[in-house]
């Protein structure tokens, strides 16, 4: 072979082991894409269903890691379709380890957590933020010189549509064509009246736990007021009971719908019977451990962001201290923010510090976010970016749920969707 024909061959060869290289970096990185996120893991413990919160996230040199609910993960790989991890739990002095082996298909994980006593199913899907209009309202609003109170509730079916029910002193109406999208309700209405069937429509904005709209018909518009039912215990609540053994803190969470999880050892289980009487608050959840079960309820009193009461179990009863976990707390942290454009996918930063001052940084460039303001689970800040010697200010305006970030960012030359992940 001459030398000629030795360095194009050569040459085909390197060229063909760099293209089959970046593929295969390539893959890797889309591999560690596919998987990160936020899924709900769905647990089944001899016919018993908890849940839990798993968080993927990409470290900067290309590892991954991870947390189960709050709970860091050790050795966590993907490869190919495979998840692995490792997960401690500590109770006293004693440490368990469970390792977990699960395989992503069509954005499913199906897999299985196994440990020193046995194993156990743990599949799992993308968390969906729940629809903030989820749950009863309260509503008021004027007919000529009369006061108005109806009450609506909102539920969610589990194909993902919603329905709806209006009741008011003038009986139970039809509701149809319920939507909710990027916080705005809309709704059709037909109610039997003396005179006859009224059709109406409805249009309302949600803005933390209260509902602004108009009710539109032939006669004309009604102004309606609305206020969440339940919105005091709405939110997480980091739950402290006493006993001989210590104190032992839980997480509670409670959804706009007044339905419930409370977090054990990692795992969240629903709650049931939750009931807010005034400020009197009360709940149970079924446990078990093996082939036994049991039954704890709790109850206590509302004051303000605070909650004091018992746990009755039939070991006996202890004191529980809970106080509501705020929604700027958790948005304390780094986040990253894609969006979708023309020009393709955009990643940033955004950072928030505990004082609630932060950076929003785009392209290697840092910018301060003024206007910062969180009411409830709803997110607004604003950010002034300078092109050259030009100035344009953006406004973000979204929801927060857990470690995800939705919204809009709102220019005058329009919007454009951002999600959020926190990384750190």
């Amino acid at each position: 072979m001459n030398q000629v024909t030795f360095r194009k061959t050569v040459g085909r060869t390197l060229f063909l082991v760099s293209i089959l290289a970046l593929a295969a970096g390539t893959s890797s990185v889309l591999g560690a894409e596919e998987i990160t996120g936020n899924w709900e893991i769905t647990m089944d413990f001899n016919g018993r269903q908890s849940f839990a919160t798993l968080s993927i996230s990409r470290n900067a040199d290309g590892t991954l890691a991870g947390k189960w609910g709050e709970s860091e993960l050790t050795d966590v790989k993907f490869e190919d379709t495979r998840l692995t991890f490792v997960r401690t739990i500590k109770m006293q002095d004693r440490e368990f380890k469970m390792t977990y082996e699960g395989t992503l298909n069509d954005g499913i994980l199906t897999g299985k957590i196994s440990g020193e006593r046995g194993e156990f199913s743990a599949n799992g899907a993308r968390i969906k933020p729940r629809p903030t209009i989820l749950g009863q309202w309260d509503l008021s609003y004027k007919i000529g010189d009369r006061d108005v109170s109806a009450k609506l509730a909102v539920s969610q079916k589990p194909d993902g549509a919603l329905d709806g029910r209006w009741t008011s002193e003038f009986g139970e109406s039809v509701v149809s064509n319920v939507k909710f999208q990027d916080g705005k309700l809309s709704l059709s209405r037909k109610t039997k009246l003396p005179g006859g069937e009224f059709e109406s429509t409805f249009e309302g904005s949600v803005t933390g736990h209260k509902l602004a709209g108009t009710i539109k018909s032939d006669r004309g518009e009604v102004a309606v007021s609305g206020q969440r039912v339940g919105a005091a215990l709405v939110g997480k609540w980091e739950l402290t009971s006493t006993s001989e053994r210590g104190p032992r803190t839980r997480t509670l969470t409670v959804y706009g719908d007044m339905t419930g999880r409370y977090e054990l050892f990692g795992g969240e289980i629903p709650i049931k019977d939750l009931k807010l009487e005034g400020d009197q608050v009360s709940f149970k959840v079924e446990m078990g451990f093996g082939d036994q079960t049991f039954e704890m309820e709790l109850k206590g009193k509302l004051d303000g962001k605070t909650l004091k009461g018992q746990i009755v179990t039939p070991n006996g009863t202890n004191e529980v201290a809970g106080k509501k976990i705020e929604a700027a707390s958790a948005l304390v942290g780094t986040w990253e923010l894609t969006s979708e454009s023309p020009q393709g996918t955009r990643t940033n930063t955004l950072k928030i510090k505990e004082d609630m001052t932060g950076t929003y940084t785009a392209r290697d460039s840092e910018t301060p976010i003024t206007d910062l303001k969180v009411e409830g689970e709803e997110v607004a800040f604003k950010v002034m970016r300078k092109f050259g010697e030009r100035e344009v200010q953006m406004e973000f305006k979204g929801r927060l749920d857990g470690t995800t970030l939705k919204g809009q960012f709102i220019t005058t030359r329009g919007s454009r969707e951002v999600t959020g992940k926190k990384i750190g």
